[in-house]
């Protein structure tokens, strides 16, 4: 097994995806400051680019990520790295990911399957 370089935390967030010639909707399931893992019945092949907005209960703004690199696929399952994201929105997606993981047994073990 191979482990990641940042932990990733779980989430049940809708999300938008949009490719060149779609929009789709699908469930980020777990999240980290470099990518996620996403649920999605819309057909995508890896190394396509996505652009997400990823729906945050409480917040007003979605988080936005301009280009996402899909890196696999599992079934409806599909991993991406985040390769752009403005800064005021990763800045949102850090404080996100702190709460989080000061909650009890919200944190992914971080480990590849």
């Amino acid at each position: 097994m191979k482990q990641r370089r940042y932990d990733r935390v779980r989430v049940e967030y809708t999300a938008s995806f949009s490719g060149r010639s779609y929009r789709a909707p699908g469930v980020v399931i777990n999240l980290s400051m470099f990518g996620c893992r996403a649920r999605a019945a819309f057909l995508v092949n890896p190394d396509e680019y996505l652009g997400l907005l990823i729906h945050v209960p409480g917040s007003e703004q979605p988080l936005y990520v301009a280009r996402a690199e899909v890196r696999w696929l599992e079934g409806q399952e599909i991993g991406m790295e985040f390769i752009h994201m403005e800064l005021a929105d990763r800045q949102r997606l850090g404080e996100l990911i702190r709460t989080i993981e000061g909650a009890p047994e919200q944190k992914d073990t971080g480990l590849s399957s």
